[in-house]
């Protein structure tokens, strides 16, 4: 079978897109020396604190932005997907304390944040929530340069 109004997911595609992308939706996160070396998750989880809160039940598509040292020039890095029930437990996976059965990317953003570069996020709330896995998939291969995502590497 073929679904016949393409034309509307690639507009809706095109609008979670921009709001994704748009650099003023971007929330550093910060990473205090007191959690860097030793990695000290729990440092780093009440430095972001506010910014879990608020992603914690509204996020269901986000993405990874990383800056080098000494650079406000950020660049996406990652493409990914959760339910808004698990929003939070799954971007803290990634960014700050991972459990060893996830495919999350702490080990690429320890290294990044240990060499001196930043990290921001942002993520958007997708209605109806199983058109998410779309919407991943789709931005995944729009940005072939997002190496973090397995499909890209």
């Amino acid at each position: 079978m073929r679904y016949r109004q393409i034309e509307s997911l690639e507009e809706f595609l095109d609008q979670v897109d921009r709001s994704l992308m748009a650099e003023d939706r971007r929330v550093e996160l910060s990473y205090p020396d007191s959690g860097i070396s030793p990695w000290n998750a729990d440092d780093i989880g009440r430095a972001n604190e506010k910014t879990l809160s608020e992603l914690s039940g509204a996020a269901n598509v986000y993405a990874i932005f990383t800056a080098p040292k000494n650079s406000e020039e950020f660049s996406l890095r990652y493409v990914g997907k959760t339910t808004k029930k698990l929003a939070r437990q799954r971007i803290r996976n990634h960014l700050i304390k991972k459990h060893e059965r996830t495919g999350a990317k702490l080990k690429e953003v320890e290294e990044h944040i240990k060499a001196g570069g930043k990290l921001a996020i942002s993520w958007v709330e997708i209605e109806p929530e199983s058109l998410r896995n779309y919407i991943e998939e789709e931005l995944i291969r729009r940005y072939p340069d997002a190496n973090w995502n397995r499909e890209n590497a």
